[in-house]
Parts: C-alpha cells; sequence; structure tokens
C-alpha cells in the first residue's frame, strides 16, 4: 500500500549541495562519483570512524573487551535504538566493526575490484580483509579532502519550504556539533551496525543471569577466544557469518559446534564434521542452563550462544516521527519501521516521495564494491539531471513489484543470481545512455557473469584446498588442475538485462 503524501520532484539545476554520510565502500563509490559529474558546488562528506573502509575496518584488537556484547539491547529487535561508540585502549571512541582476524572475501577477486583499480599480483582469489582494506584505501585517496573523520550524523531534518535539509554533527574527538544545509542527502552508512538479535522465551533472563554468555557475530574475533569454553556452544545462523564462524570454531577447537539453523544457506561455507546441524530454537532455561529446540531436542550445559542473525536497517538520525504539516519528516520517518527494510525506494535506493534522499548499499546478495560504482555513478547522473527518473506511477510499479516477488520483510531487497547483474547492468545501460563524462560502474564481462554463477562451490573448493594443502590458491586455474573445482554445467556467460525489474 502506498503512503499518501506530497510528492516532491527534482527540478534540473536545484542540487547544489550534497551530504554524504559515510565513507565506506558505498559512501566512497558514490563521492568520487558526485565529484567526477561536475555539477555539485559542495560535496560533505562525514564518517564516524577515523579513516575509510568502512566494515573493513578491524577494530577488535583496538577495543577494551569485557565480556559483554556490544549490541543495543538483547534481545535487540529495535531499528531505532543507537550503538553508542566504545573506548580504544587509548582512550580514542571507535565503532566496532563485523570484521574478524581471519576473514576473508566470499567473492572472487576479480569480481571484488574497483573499475580503475587492480589487486596486486599474487593476491589470492579470495582476498583476505587486509587486502580489501588496503585496496579501498587505494580507491579512496583522492577524495580523502572532501571527508570529516570522527564526525557522526546525530539528525537530518527537512525544511519543506525552502527544500533544503539540515544536517548535524558531532564531532566525536571534542565533542562539538555543528549544523549545515544541503539539498540532498545519501546515506551511506552500511546496514552491519545495529546486530539483530531474536527474541526467544527465556533469552532476555539467561543474559541477565549470564551477561557474557550471549553475543553476536559482531563480537567474534578468533576461535582461539573460545579455547576455555567447557560448555557447549551454540552458533545460531545460517548465512555468511554463522556458516564461517562455526567452521572456525570446528577446527580450531575440534569439538562438536552446535549450528541453529532454519534454511539451507545460499551463501559458500566450509565443512567440518563437528559442526552439528541442528533446529531453530524454542526456549532458553537459564536455570538449568539448557535451550529447548523447536524439534523438541534439549542441549545440556549451554555455557556460549552466538547469534550470527544478521542486522537491523537503522538509521537513527532520520525523523522518528513528524509534525502536522511536516511533509518531508514524515516521509523519512515512515522509511523504515520494523528494521527489515527500507521501504518506498526505486531501484532500491531512491525514496520515491523525497528523491533528494536515497541510501546506498540496500541489496543483499550482490558484490558490493563493484555496485558501489554502479550505483553512485547512477546517483550522480540523476542529481545532475543527466539520467531523468521514469514517472512517479512507474517508481511505484518497480517498489510493488518487488514486494510482490521477494515480499514484504527482510528479504525484499534481495538480488538473488541473476538478478543481481540484471539490477546492475541496468543501471549501468542508463549511465552509458547519459552521455561521455563522469564516472562510470564495472560492466559485466561473459567471464565475469561464469565466475558469479560458480561463486558458491569455487569458494567452497577454495576452502577445502587451503584446509588440505594450508595454500591460498590464487586462480581458478589452480584448484581446476590440483582436483579441487570443475565448472558447474549451469554456470552460463550470458545474462539478459530486462527494461523494467530488478
Amino acid at each position: 500500500m502506498r503512503l499518501s503524501g506530497v510528492q516532491y520532484k527534482l527540478r534540473p539545476g536545484h542540487i547544489r549541495s550534497v551530504a554524504v554520510v559515510g565513507a565506506g565502500p558505498y559512501g566512497a563509490g558514490v563521492t568520487k562519483a558526485l565529484v567526477k559529474e561536475g555539477s555539485f558546488d559542495q560535496i560533505h562528506v562525514f564518517e564516524r570512524r577515523e579513516q575509510f573502509g568502512g566494515l573493513w575496518n578491524y577494530t577488535k584488537p583496538l577495543l577494551k573487551h569485557h565480556g559483554v556484547t556490544c549490541a543495543a539491547a538483547v534481545p535487540c529487535e529495535n531499528a531505532r535504538l543507537q550503538m553508542r561508540p566504545q573506548l580504544t585502549k587509548d582512550g580514542r571512541p571507535a565503532f566496532q566493526t563485523a570484521a574478524y582476524r581471519y576473514l576473508d572475501t566470499n567473492v572472487p577477486r576479480d569480481l571484488m575490484q574497483y573499475r580503475s583499480i587492480s589487486f596486486p599480483e599474487g593476491t589470492p582469489l579470495f582476498p583476505t580483509r587486509e587486502q580489501v582494506l588496503e585496496h579501498i584505501l587505494q580507491f579512496c585517496r583522492p577524495i580523502k579532502k572532501y571527508v570529516q573523520f570522527n564526525t557522526e550524523v546525530t539528525k537530518v531534518s527537512y525544511d519543506d519550504a525552502r527544500a533544503k535539509y539540515s544536517v548535524l554533527t558531532t564531532n566525536l574527538l571534542d565533542n562539538t556539533t555543528r549544523a549545515i544545509e544541503v539539498d540532498a542527502v545519501a546515506v551511506a552508512t552500511g546496514y552491519y551496525n545495529m546486530p539483530f538479535i531474536p527474541d526467544r522465551p527465556g533469552l532476555k533472563s539467561w543474559h541477565e543471569t549470564y551477561p557474557c554468555s550471549i553475543s553476536h557475530s559482531i563480537d567474534f574475533d578468533a576461535p582461539e577466544d573460545f579455547l576455555d569454553v567447557k560448555g557447549e556452544i551454540i552458533v545460531v545462523g545460517n548465512n555468511a557469518s554463522g556458516s564461517d564462524i562455526s567452521y572456525e570454531l570446528a577446527r580450531c577447537l575440534k569439538r562438536p559446534i552446535y549450528k541453529s539453523k532454519r534454511s539451507e544457506s545460499l551463501l559458500p561455507g566450509g565443512s567440518d564434521s563437528n559442526i552439528k546441524d541442528v533446529a531453530d530454537i524454542k526456549r532458553l532455561d537459564p536455570a538449568s542452563k539448557t535451550v529447548e529446540l523447536v524439534d523438541g531436542q534439549v542441549i545440556q550445559n549451554v555455557e556460549k550462544l552466538l547469534f550470527c542473525t544478521g542486522y537491523l536497517k537503522s538509521v537513527p538520525f532520520l525523523p522518528s516521527s513528524a509534525k502536522e504539516g511536516e511533509h518531508g519528516n514524515r516521509v523519512m520517518s515512515q522509511l523504515i519501521t520494523e528494521g527489515d527494510k527500507v521501504t518506498d525506494l526505486y531501484n532500491h535506493m531512491l525514496s520515491i516521495r523525497l528523491p533528494t534522499l536515497a541510501f546506498l548499499g540496500l541489496p543483499r546478495y550482490v558484490l558490493p564494491i563493484r555496485l558501489s560504482e554502479t550505483q553512485g555513478s547512477w546517483l550522480a547522473r540523476v542529481w545532475s539531471g543527466r539520467i531523468s527518473l521514469p514517472s512517479e506511477e512507474v517508481q511505484w510499479k518497480y517498489h510493488e513489484w518487488t514486494l510482490e516477488n521477494n515480499g514484504r520483510g527482510i528479504k525484499y531487497h534481495d538480488l538473488l543470481f541473476p538478478h543481481d547483474i540484471q539490477h546492475s547492468q541496468r543501471l549501468n545501460m542508463e549511465i552509458r545512455h547519459a552521455g561521455a563524462g563522469g564516472h562510470f560502474g564495472v560492466e559485466w564481462t561473459g567471464n565475469h557473469i561464469k565466475l558469479r554463477a560458480a561463486l558458491k562451490p569455487l569458494k567452497e573448493a577454495y576452502i577445502e584446498y587451503l584446509k588440505q594443502t594450508n595454500k591460498r590458491a590464487v586462480s581458478v586455474e589452480e584448484l581446476i588442475d590440483n582436483g579441487y573445482f570443475t565448472w558447474p554445467e549451469d554456470a552460463t556467460t550470458c545474462v539478459q538485462v530486462p527494461h523494467f525489474a530488478p
């Protein structure tokens, strides 16, 4: 159902100043595109961390650890809660990221890199977190002068009469505040900041009784941290982090690790006989330290529960309500309700009812670094006037198509293969048709489509090769030559690009 309210139209030449919130991969992508577009007098980028890189910054060794999760609450289901900075060991504010010690990518090197730069020769087929961060920092160096680091955006509001946003920021080092006015706002904060910990009967009481027992994947650093755990360990969740963390724990601890799951994972993961797949959790009993599953199984003597259950879409600086007649603020207050999606968007990006507000990086099951350049290039051309938006009716049809095909919940932003390629190439097509000049996204070649189609078995072959040889393969050919990988028969090299959705 469409929400009622005033429709705001883009006017050619109206957008002269832009605020970008966040300087991770998506913030960097849109900033570079805005700069290269050459149509904006002011570009303000605010990043609450001390450097580029977003979630690829590895913060665990820097922070004081007290054994308690950094999640805003347990359970944590409210997207309007706010994560506050932690203190580093030398007293500086820092925000914990999901990066952990042995993290590498689920995306092959050639699909992970930016358009203009490549990973160094000899980089593993699936780069490590250190290599990814250095790649991002290299891409970002030319735009550093536009960024205010250690600066958190605390409030964004809209003035209907003046068609301007007020952006309030706080410098985290000296606690000074500042307000600026801009014509448009690009939200590129990433959506791996607010841990989602679903409620279950007994969970809150368990956390109150054993405050160091429950954690989230954002808290995880290394399996060695669990060497002294005597009781049972349950990993809750079966997506990327759940699969990877349970594998790391099983390999290191060489003991049973329970992995509670509701469905099979669509993403690659390693296999180990010590990983025991079990059903979803029904209830927890802190008095007896037992966890009952929905199939009736009871796990005794549980010491650690590690929730790998994802994150809430949380943008706490947007209005949560609006006064009578504040149409722009009302639109913003209705974009996020449950934290499972950002609603009423065109192309998973642009607010249909307030098209000077955009959200970067929402789609799931995509290749983030690659998509960041495409999204940024498309948005820069829309705001400069070089790409004309379709009618509002067509934009609403896109939103309604997404609702019909993906549902109203957490899957709303899913772009499973080949929809991810179709989406990216449709945006790239509009970018090309806008003419020369400006920044461009990465085009999908037949070889890249083939790699994307085989991503899951390819990463699983890479994991097994590393497990058996203690070597990181640097090419697909290395895995093929050693008998670990063969191309799947359905590894296509061609994807048809639709004119409408996705």
